[in-house]
């Protein structure tokens, strides 16, 4: 019996594989489905994505939802004409015009004209017309509700509200009133949806699902033959080269391949905000928008400055140039309306892969999207211009 365990030792030592599974043998990726997308090959090698869902915690939600405010429309620089025509590509009714057009509910000034609709007439609005007027009103900042509304990159309303636990009423509120624009469904109506919800952990509840964002989870695949300076060149820029090789020699010797969430392969400032929620601010706390975003991509620390509209469009024109080629890693799409007004702006990351925060608001976390969801999120007419621009010193 003292014999035997020195037995099995030399067991092992002679017979290695004695008692151990099988290696597993060197296999094709795995299946691409309706859950995993392929990308397109690139420098960036070969990357896959699954679409994700996230929402803000609890402590996101804490304004008085009770409480609600009558609706107001700001039609800047419409003539009586011009908003005539709107009411009929709406399809509104005589009966409709008339109520609109009410002096009490009408204000015409020298820049603008100001609608104040009924409650129920707004929520009685067929989807075509909600779509029309709404993305009408989108086009000024004085329009928060529709220029920034709750938007979901859905096909249906059913993968927005999926495992919601909202009850059924305010389920079946919520979908008549949504209406679409390009990829995305869209809610503007939370003024007065909220108010006549029965509780107030019915409401908040509401505004954590209206909330939700679609986002992407992107992996790398390294296999062992897999071109290691091309990716090392793609994702290394600056002086981070050094380590991103050794971090992907260091998982390129499995036989099998292995997969790396590219979150491990981004600087440090999009690494540690990714799929997370700003802190809700102070007073006065610097907004943290997409602009603050896409020019703190490669510092660490941020730069303050960049909170500022005048400090990014200096930073652009001064210390960046403009890219008519293939993009980099870094590189920052601008939305443009004209040649001087700047509507939005994300990081290109690989493919058609962005990482971006839409808007300054809390409940807007930092995300990667597909380029043609973030831009079916800004719409106009004619639809805006994308331009990219490379830091100098990349």
């Amino acid at each position: 019996m003292l014999l035997l365990p020195w037995l099995f030792v030399a067991a092992l030592l002679f017979f290695p594989r004695l008692g151990r599974e099988p290696a597993p043998a060197t296999g094709p990726a795995p299946q691409y489905d309706e859950y995993v997308h392929k990308c397109r090959p690139g420098p960036w090698g070969e990357l896959q994505y699954s679409r994700i869902v996230i929402e803000p915690p609890d402590e996101f939600a804490v304004a008085d939802y009770s409480v609600g405010r009558p609706t107001v429309w700001n039609f800047l620089g419409y003539s009586r004409d011009q908003l005539t025509m709107l009411w009929r590509e709406a399809d509104l009714s005589p009966a409709d015009i008339a109520l609109l057009e009410e002096p009490g509910r009408m204000t015409t000034t020298d820049d603008r004209i100001v609608i104040r609709p009924p409650d129920q007439w707004v929520l009685d609005l067929s989807t075509a017309a909600r779509t029309r007027i709404y993305s009408a009103l989108a086009a000024f900042p004085e329009n928060p509700d529709q220029q920034e509304p709750f938007r979901f990159r859905a096909d249906t309303a059913d993968e927005w509200l999926e495992n919601s636990q909202l009850a059924p009423e305010t389920i079946q509120t919520v979908t008549r009133l949504l209406y679409r624009r390009g990829s995305s469904l869209l809610f503007s109506d939370h003024n007065l949806v909220l108010p006549r919800l029965a509780s107030n952990a019915e409401r908040i509840r509401l505004v954590k699902v209206l909330a939700r964002k679609s986002t992407l989870l992107v992996k790398l695949r390294i296999r062992p033959d897999s071109d290691l300076d091309t990716l090392t060149d793609y994702w290394g820029r600056g002086p981070r080269r050094k380590g991103m090789r050794a971090l992907l020699e260091s998982i390129s010797h499995r036989r099998e391949g292995i997969t790396i969430d590219v979150a491990h392969l981004l600087p440090r400032f999009p690494r540690a905000h990714l799929f997370t929620y700003p802190q809700p601010p102070e007073e006065t706390s610097p907004g943290h928008d997409c602009h603050w975003t896409s020019m703190n991509f490669f510092n660490d620390p941020p730069d303050e400055r960049f909170s500022d509209a005048v400090a990014v469009q200096d930073a652009l024109e001064n210390d960046y140039v403009p890219v008519s080629g293939r993009l980099m890693m870094g590189d920052i799409l601008v939305f443009m309306r004209d040649e001087k007004t700047v509507v939005h702006s994300c990081v290109h990351i690989a493919d058609d892969i962005v990482f971006t925060k839409n808007g300054s608001s809390e409940v807007m976390p930092w995300i990667l999207m597909n380029l043609s969801d973030v831009a079916a999120f800004y719409p106009a007419d004619p639809p805006l211009t994308i331009r990219a621009y490379r830091r100098k010193d990349l």
